[in-house]
């Protein structure tokens, strides 16, 4: 065996554990699909119980709150209409400016 031999074996070894790993992207993208589905229903189901304790509670306070939202709707429907009139604008604005700013 030459020394010439010796440095080709050495480098061919070098090389071959040198090689990236084969990806499958199709399996990756099952699994990340499936690892965001089940965080998408962890979510669902952490939010259930706190979900249900607002329905109660907007259930119980619904009968007391009826008389001071029913005096108050009148005073208040021309300041919600300016409002979300101005939200709307400010909306509009901001949306138009980031779609019309050079990038």
């Amino acid at each position: 065996m030459t020394p010439e031999d010796t440095r080709e074996q050495t480098l061919a070894a070098f090389f071959a554990e040198a090689v990236p790993p084969a990806r499958d992207l199709g399996f990756q993208a099952v699994v990340a699909e499936r690892v965001a589905r089940r965080r998408a229903i962890a979510t669902v189901v952490a939010l259930m119980p706190w979900t249900i304790a607002a329905i109660a509670l907007c259930w119980a306070l619904g009968p007391l709150l009826a008389p001071v939202v029913l005096a108050f709707s009148q005073t208040l429907a021309p300041a919600v209409a300016i409002l979300a009139l101005t939200a709307l604008g400010v909306w509009g604005s901001l949306a138009a400016g980031r779609r019309l700013a050079p990038v």
